[in-house]
Parts: structure tokens; C-alpha cells; sequence
């Protein structure tokens, strides 16, 4: 699933480099032998934190965050969210999809409501009545300086109620959203890689 995701981000021919943050020695040496670069980080609290100590090994200021359970993602949307990224280095970007009514409750499925392009609340699950909601995607893009603030941020008990990382820095900071009219599914439970195979295949 990981060197999929990974050969994905290459596709998407658009990331002057790519690299696979992880804590893990054996996911390390399987993605070094499959010729990509990986970087070893401590135990981290969330992704973005993950990030935020691999991009400061690294050196890096403008890095999109593609998680590991995305082996499917939309090549158009990375390339968007790298423009977006570009063109709004003070913001977050991160991106969404069309979502399901039957996946309302879903709790697995993180859902984002949007406003003129920016994320106005997340949530993991929502009432049948609710509408103007979409589908998260696995994504989230930043600046040096952005990344620098959040990690600097203590979690709080809405983030680690819901496990939504974008939750610390929701109302601090723009949170951008690109959609993508693209069919991408992630691998958030064991029943999801079924789903995602059949779509590979």
C-alpha cells in the first residue's frame, strides 16, 4: 500500500522530491529497496507532526503531506493541491471529494465543509439532514512556517476526541480546499482494501 502511494506521488510528476516519513525500520528498508528515499522520525503525535520533524531534517519549506493509506489518489488533485500550495503559501491545502449519503455516518470517513474554498468544520460523522459536506481526502499541504505553528500548538481535546489533526489548527490559519471530482478511496479500515483493490484492478 505505501510503495503504491509512492508511486503514486511520482506520477503525479509534479514534487521536485519524494520521500516516505516513517518510524518504522522495516517499512524504511522495503521503500529504500524499492528505490524510493525514506526518512526516519521519532513516535509522533499526528502526521502533520510526523512531517513537521522530517521536513526539518530535510530542510524543506513547501511540502504536500500524502499519507500512506492513499494508494489510489487522484494525480490531478496532488497536481492541484501543489499549485494551490504555490500560489497560497500562508494557508493549509488540503483537498475533498463528492460524498455519499450513505457514508454520513461512516465514521472512518472524515468529512469537511467547505465555505468559498475553505474548510469551516470537520467531522466524522454527520445527521441524514446535513448537507454541503464532502468527503476529506488523505492530503494536507504547508509551508515551513505553517508546519512550525502547529507543531508549536499543544492538541487539543476536539482533535484527539476525533483523531482530526486539522482540528489544531482550524480557525488559526486558512485551511484551503481543493476538490476533485475524481472516484479515490483510502485504506482506513481492514474492509476498505477489498474496495481498493477491486478500483486498482
Amino acid at each position: 500500500m505505501i510503495l503504491r502511494t509512492l508511486d503514486r506521488a511520482r506520477d503525479a510528476g509534479c514534487f521536485d522530491r519524494i520521500v516516505c516519513a516513517t518510524d518504522s525500520l522495516k517499512i524504511a528498508s522495503l521503500v529504500e529497496k524499492s528505490g524510493y528515499e525514506a526518512v526516519m522520525t521519532g513516535v509522533c503525535a499526528t502526521g502533520s507532526d510526523r512531517v513537521y520533524e522530517a521536513s526539518q531534517k530535510l530542510d524543506l519549506d513547501l511540502v504536500v503531506n500524502l499519507q500512506g493509506d492513499e494508494p489510489v489518489a487522484d494525480l490531478d488533485m496532488l497536481r492541484d493541491v501543489k499549485k494551490a500550495l504555490v500560489a497560497e503559501p500562508e494557508a493549509w491545502v488540503t483537498a475533498s471529494c463528492y460524498l455519499s449519503p450513505e457514508d454520513y455516518q461512516t465514521t472512518s470517513i472524515v468529512k469537511v465543509k467547505a465555505e468559498d474554498g475553505y474548510a469551516v468544520a470537520f467531522s466524522r460523522s454527520l445527521p441524514k439532514t446535513a448537507t454541503g459536506w464532502q468527503t476529506h481526502r488523505g492530503v494536507y499541504a504547508y509551508s515551513r512556517k505553517a508546519r512550525e505553528e502547529f507543531h508549536g500548538l499543544s492538541q487539543t481535546e476536539e482533535e484527539m476526541k476525533n483523531s482530526l489533526e486539522q482540528l489544531r489548527i482550524l480557525g488559526r490559519r486558512p485551511i484551503r480546499v481543493v476538490y476533485s471530482n475524481a472516484v479515490s478511496l483510502s485504506v482506513d479500515v481492514p474492509s476498505d482494501v477489498e474496495k481498493v483493490e477491486c478500483l486498482i484492478q
